[in-house]
Formats: C-alpha cells, sequence, structure tokens
C-alpha cells in the first residue's frame, strides 16, 4: 500500500505545473509607463527640450541698449576761462546681423529636436529594463515553485530510501545525500529570495513603486534591416544637423554687425543740438579670425558623418546578434517543453515497471527531478527570451516618436 502512495504522491507532482502565485492587477503596462515618464532620469530631459528651446527664441532678440550720458567740458582743453561745454545724454544699440542670429536660432531648434530623440531613447532603453525586470520577477516565482515541489520530492525520496536502508536495499549514505540535496534547494531558496529583494529594489527605483503584475508577452518590433530607422542612428543625424548648423553660424560671421548710436542735449553757450551715428564692422581680420574657426566647423561636420556611419555598422551589428540570439532562445524553449514532456513520459513508464516489480523506485524519483531542472531551465530561458527581445525592441524607432 505503501509503494502506491509513494507512486501517487511521485505522478501527481508530475502531473501538476507549477503553481506561480497570483498577481495583483494593481496596474497597466500603459500606467507603468506614464510612471517611468516621471522618472527623474526622464524628466531631465525634458527639461533640456523646454532649455533648446527657449535658448533658441533668445537668439533672435537684439542685445540690451546702452544708455549714457556725456560731459565734455573745453576748459580741459583750453586756456581761455570761457566756461560750459557739451552736456549730452544718449543711447546705442548693437544690431548683429539677422543671419547671425537665425543662424544660431536654428542650431538651437536642432539642438532641442536631438533632446527629444535621447528622451525617447532614454525612455526605450528604461521601459526595456522594466520589462526586463518583470521577467526576472517571473522567473523567481517559478524558480521557486519548482523548488519547492523538488523540496517536497526529495523528502518522499528520503522516506522510501530509510524503508530500504532498513530492508538492506540500499546503502546508508543514500539517506544523508538526499539530507543534503533537500538542504541544497534551502540555499536555492535563500538565493531567490535575496534576488527578489533586489529586483523589488530596482522596481522601486524606476517606478515608485513594486507592483506585482503580469506584463503580457513582449513581441518582437518591426524592422526592416535599414540601421536608419534605430535611435542612435537618428541622434548621430542629428549630430550632423547641428555640426551644419555650426558651419552656417561660421559662415554668417563674414556678414557685417551693425550699431546705431544717438544723443541730445545743451551745447556749449546754451544751444541744443544731437548727433546720431551709424556704424558697419567689416571682417578686415577675417582670416585671422573667421576663416579658421569655419575650417573648424567643417572638420567637425566631417566627423559626425564618419561617426553616423561608424554608429549604423555597430547598430546593424548589435540588432542581427540580437535577433540570432531571439531565434535561438526560441528553438531552446521548445527544446527544453519537449525534453521535459519526454521526462514525465519516462517516469510514467518507470512507475508501470515498479509496480510490476522490474523496476527501481529511485529511477522514477530520479527522472522526475531531471523534470524539474528542466523546467527551472526552460524558466530561466523564457526570462532570457523577454528580455532579448525588450533590449531589441529599444533600439528601434517607434512610430509614435517626437518629431
Amino acid at each position: 500500500m505503501f509503494k502506491y502512495l509513494l507512486i501517487a504522491l511521485v505522478l501527481t507532482g508530475a502531473a501538476l505545473p507549477a503553481q506561480a502565485e497570483e498577481p495583483q492587477e494593481i496596474g497597466t503596462l500603459t500606467r507603468l509607463e506614464e510612471k517611468l515618464r516621471q522618472h527623474p532620469e526622464i524628466a531631465a530631459y525634458a527639461s533640456r527640450v523646454e532649455a533648446s528651446g527657449s535658448y533658441a527664441k533668445g537668439e533672435m532678440g537684439l542685445p540690451d541698449p546702452m544708455l549714457f550720458i556725456e560731459q565734455e567740458d573745453y576748459r580741459l582743453r583750453s586756456d581761455m576761462g570761457r566756461g560750459g561745454g557739451d552736456t549730452m545724454l544718449g543711447f546705442r544699440q548693437e544690431i548683429p546681423r539677422y543671419s547671425l542670429r537665425e543662424a544660431r536660432a536654428d542650431r538651437l531648434h536642432v539642438e532641442s529636436r536631438k533632446n527629444r530623440l535621447l528622451q525617447d531613447y532614454a525612455f526605450a532603453a528604461m521601459k526595456a529594463k522594466m520589462i526586463t525586470t518583470f521577467a526576472n520577477l517571473q522567473k523567481i516565482k517559478e524558480l521557486r515553485a519548482i523548488a519547492l515541489e523538488q523540496e517536497k520530492l526529495l523528502k518522499t525520496q528520503r522516506q522510501s530510501l530509510k524503508g530500504s536502508v532498513a530492508a538492506n536495499r540500499a546503502g546508508l549514505s543514500t539517506v544523508p545525500m538526499t539530507d543534503a540535496e533537500i538542504q541544497e534547494i534551502g540555499i536555492m531558496l535563500a538565493e531567490l529570495e535575496e534576488e527578489r529583494h533586489e529586483i523589488e529594489a530596482m522596481l522601486m527605483n524606476m517606478l515608485g513603486e513594486a507592483p506585482n503584475v503580469t506584463l503580457p508577452p513582449v513581441e518582437v518590433a518591426v524592422w526592416k534591416n535599414d540601421p536608419a530607422d534605430t535611435y542612435p542612428v537618428v541622434i548621430a543625424a542629428s549630430d550632423i544637423d547641428m555640426a551644419k548648423k555650426d558651419v552656417d553660424i561660421r559662415e554668417a560671421e563674414y556678414g557685417p554687425n551693425f550699431e546705431i548710436q544717438a544723443s541730445a542735449g545743451r551745447m556749449d553757450g546754451g544751444d541744443r543740438g544731437g548727433t546720431i551715428m551709424l556704424g558697419l564692422s567689416i571682417p578686415l581680420w577675417a582670416s585671422e579670425n573667421q576663416k579658421p574657426k569655419l575650417q573648424g566647423a567643417k572638420a567637425s561636420l566631417s566627423a559626425a558623418e564618419f561617426d553616423r556611419d561608424a554608429i549604423k555598422r555597430e547598430v546593424t551589428q548589435k540588432l542581427t546578434h540580437l535577433k540570432a540570439q531571439i531565434d535561438t532562445s526560441i528553438r531552446k524553449i521548445e527544446l527544453f517543453e519537449k525534453k521535459e514532456s519526454l521526462l514525465k513520459a519516462a517516469a510514467n513508464a518507470a512507475s508501470r515497471e515498479y509496480e510490476a516489480g522490474k523496476g527501481d523506485f529511485t529511477m522514477i524519483l530520479k527522472t522526475r527531478r531531471e523534470a524539474f531542472s528542466v523546467r527551472a531551465q526552460a524558466a530561466t530561458e523564457r526570462a532570457k527570451h523577454t528580455a532579448l527581445v525588450a533590449d531589441f525592441n529599444r533600439y528601434i524607432v517607434q512610430e509614435n516618436c517626437h518629431e
């Protein structure tokens, strides 16, 4: 009777999958994404976008005018005793050329768009980290359930071995060896608990909470093998646009600046009068000033273009490798599931042989333990697959990306 009870316990464990804890749906993916956008790292990029836009508006304005009072005393320049001099009140206004102000403003507009892209890319990276974290949390739940089932199986094996030792059908060492394996399960559970605390701390950092949610399956983003559709390359293209605007600024510096000055007041002798002056700058020292700066800007533009081409190659290599890893991971998960099915079938066959008196009960337990191990490998691989997909997706520019 005891023999059949042991078989029933083992097969019940083989038939039922690991029961994960029921998740409490306290949040949805959309809500969690909104929480991510409130993270200081993401919010900082939003502030940079606003700052660049404000700077661009300021570049189109004029510098503050200068008010002045001018007193000229002729007695300091003449031996004549007559007093007086000119007392003038006026203002001076510098007028930087419009093309230069416009070029500087355009450059800041491009910088603002780049900051927007950096914000989107940082959000995509943090979202991938969040998805990976939830996948690892789910893995821990599955591994913990598997470990508890395996612990239960080992205790069943221990009882069986005690009976076998009493009947001189097993060595004395088999019982303490089983006890050691039970202790190993305890160590595994402690490590899983430690990892769970670490993951919950990561969620608190990202979201301000550690929700117990089950995210929907993550699909691989559509990518047509064009690196121009990835964030690193689009951001590098923004660097090129900024470098072009730097060239425009340097070219605009060759043009003239203007200045206007006007004053009015009392002239020597009591008469009133006024003056007006118009000034115009000339690029007299262009070969020593503007020309080297223009050459440097053009060299920086060339460097930005080379950087973009290098990033294209790196991104293509990275995504191609990730895609291969994702495909391999899918295949491994299928193989693990197939292997687990075969091991369960082997355990059933071993139990029938044992009932017929042709097999050893320890073989049933060994086969079942191997099935547990394969199930744990499958759970780990599923978490890895989700992490790979999330890592792949973070590179791809989404359709709802900010323009």
